[in-house]
């Protein structure tokens, strides 16, 4: 299990430094975030590939058309990983997912917004098979519904059994890695965004989360 540390900013100063600063505790897995590419475009994918070359880097795309074109961008920009939309039409999701596959660019189908995320991942795997699902709770549903991340880890748990690759991603602190942990089920990747880069030493929680996850899992395995 990794953590994916995800950079959902607009300041791309930030962005690269935070990323140079976690490279030196371990960072494994960055994310430029959707804000971030919207903001600087793709060659904010770049600078945070220079700025770790040693972490695989997530351009979270969010892809909802146009699927290798997308996928084919991301590659060239350096990333080792690009988003397609679950909620999309099918046929962008197989171009994303073929195109992904013919460049090196692994493939991950964010499944925010989906309503019965199982059954669409199921769906989606009867014509495509990315390299992982993101079983995603959105920040703006956290907020006007309270849905938490223990609505979701069962599915995600539920889809690993399939055997896909699946990630987890909303409002995650160290409560929910530690959860995750204990439980002695496999999550491929955790995406942590907020509570790292958002806290006053984003080096100190990523260690310490990173440590939850590394240490917790290894007592319960």
């Amino acid at each position: 299990m990794k953590i994916q540390v995800a950079l959902d900013l607009v300041d791309l100063r930030k962005a690269v430094e935070l990323t140079r600063e976690l490279c030196e505790a371990g960072l494994e897995v960055v994310e430029a975030g959707t804000p971030l590419i919207k903001m600087f475009g793709m060659p904010a994918v770049s600078a945070l590939k220079t700025a770790c070359p040693r972490a695989e880097v997530v351009a979270d795309l969010k892809t909802a058309d146009v699927g290798s074109l997308e996928a084919r961008m991301a590659r060239e920009f350096g990333a080792d990983w690009g988003t397609v939309l679950g909620a999309t039409n099918i046929e962008t999701i197989e171009e994303f997912v073929r195109e992904g596959r013919a460049v090196g660019l692994k493939s991950a189908v964010d499944l925010i917004g989906v309503g019965d995320p199982l059954s669409r991942a199921r769906e989606i795997l009867q014509k495509a098979r990315p390299d992982l699902f993101v079983v995603h709770l959105g920040i703006d549903v956290q907020r006007r519904t309270g849905l938490r991340f223990e609505n979701l880890l069962e599915v995600a748990w539920r889809l690993r059994d399939e055997g896909v690759g699946v990630a987890i991603a909303g409002g995650i602190t160290e409560r929910e890695v530690e959860l995750v942990a204990r439980s002695g089920k496999l999550i491929d990747v955790i995406i942590v965004g907020r509570a790292i880069v958002g806290d006053p030493s984003p080096r100190a929680k990523f260690v310490m989360i990173n440590k939850i996850l590394k240490h917790t899992n290894a007592v319960a395995l």
